[in-house]
């Protein structure tokens, strides 16, 4: 069964997703029906209680969103911070706090999301399913140990979204399993992780990977 997303768990993540909400808010004036999604490892963490993630991860179907929430053009984003990066797919915005990263990207899954009513919206909140297939269909050719540890997670966690994301899996799946053997930095990341409620070894999740990506 689907985990539901905790919304009401206390962190630092609530202080970057109020400000996060000040951004998709001013969305809504200057865009009609915007679509957003809330999604990354803080909603792992959300739903699956297994490790601290505090960042804030949203994604926008058009690269033309970008335009409307960066500092340089926005003074909503401006009264957040003046230190960004922004690309032609993403805008990484720099709070004392942690880090809002707004990602051109399309759903991947045929049920990508939830909807969740939190502080009076309605918000768009990324499944497993959607999480891990966008993690490793887009960047899983550069293994994390966040990434691993959040795979195995999943797999342990709530099984039938590995089901789900598989299909996306293919595209850098043996790329992945090799930088996790070939790579110190991955093993030397895993170890840093602030865990909660999850507790495989790097060794157990390497294996564990190897199922999956098989």
């Amino acid at each position: 069964m689907a985990r539901h997303a905790d919304l009401s768990r206390p962190g630092v993540w609530r202080e970057l997703f109020a400000a996060a909400l000040t951004l998709t808010d001013h969305l809504g004036k200057v865009l009609e029906q915007p679509r957003w999604t809330f999604g990354g490892g803080t909603v792992l963490m959300l739903r699956l209680d297994h490790r601290h993630s505090k960042d804030i991860d949203l994604f926008v179907p058009d690269p033309q969103y970008l335009g409307h929430l960066t500092p340089r053009l926005c003074d909503t984003a401006e009264a957040l911070t003046h230190d960004y990066v922004e690309a032609a797919e993403y805008l990484k915005l720099l709070l004392p706090a942690g880090e809002i990263d707004v990602v051109v990207g399309e759903p991947l899954t045929d049920e990508p999301h939830e909807w969740v009513t939190y502080e009076g919206r309605r918000i768009a909140v990324e499944t497993c399913a959607e999480i891990i297939a966008k993690k490793m269909y887009h960047r899983g050719q550069h293994a994390r140990g966040r990434d691993l540890f959040d795979l195995c997670a999943v797999a342990d966690g709530e099984p039938q979204a590995i089901d789900h994301a598989r299909p996306f899996f293919a595209r850098h799946g043996a790329a992945f399993l090799h930088s996790l053997k070939n790579s110190a930095y991955v093993e030397q990341e895993f170890q840093k992780i602030e865990r909660i409620g999850y507790s495989r070894s790097f060794e157990e999740c390497v294996a564990l990977a190897e199922l999956i990506l098989a």
